[in-house]
């Protein structure tokens, strides 16, 4: 074993992630280094006519699942609502549900405990055809939350792509000069 192989499998394990996914991705880059050194032998021999039968790569069913994602969750927190939406590919919504949609008014929809979890189990229930999908799930103002939102949707949901966009700054905006005083002699 290389270093790199040493190096890849104890980061496995630290971060405990399904080194099975991370295999097939492995699998993926070799067979496409593998390509592009076959590519460049054929680009030094001088072949103006590049077929695919010509070439010997490993070939390795692959389903359609494996390469895609299919729905788009998103979870977003405003300053007063918190917001989830469905949509596919192509930016079409097909589910859109608000923390007043789950009977949460006022100050209560700031409160993003109770509103994400009551979101979550409504999008489940009303949504299953999810269930075996590939997701790309994007997070938007999630700080805290996230670990929560990821760990109820992946009991449930294939998740395969996990977006963060934190728009809001952590230490806000700067803050106004102060203006000094002036100072004036008095005369006798």
């Amino acid at each position: 074993m290389n270093l790199s192989n040493i190096l890849f499998n104890t980061v496995a394990n630290k971060l405990n992630l399904k080194t099975s996914l991370l295999q097939e991705e492995r699998f993926y880059v070799k067979n496409l280094l593998n390509q592009i050194t076959q590519l460049k032998k054929l680009k030094e021999n001088n072949y103006k006519n590049l077929s695919v039968e010509k070439l010997d790569f490993d070939k390795k069913k692959t389903n359609d699942q494996d390469l895609l994602v299919m729905y788009i969750i998103s979870i977003s927190f405003l300053k007063a609502n918190t917001t989830i939406h469905v949509s596919d590919i192509k930016g079409n919504i097909i589910f859109f549900y608000s923390a007043g949609s789950v009977g949460l008014t006022g100050k209560q929809k700031k409160k993003r405990r109770i509103a994400v979890s009551k979101l979550i189990s409504l999008l489940l229930k009303k949504a299953t055809f999810l269930s075996n999908k590939p997701i790309a799930l994007h997070l938007n103002n999630v700080n805290f939350y996230s670990n929560l939102i990821v760990s109820k949707l992946k009991r449930t949901l294939y998740i395969r792509v996990i977006k963060s966009f934190n728009q809001s700054p952590y230490n806000g905006c700067r803050k106004k000069k102060i203006r000094r005083k002036k100072y004036t002699k008095k005369f006798k």
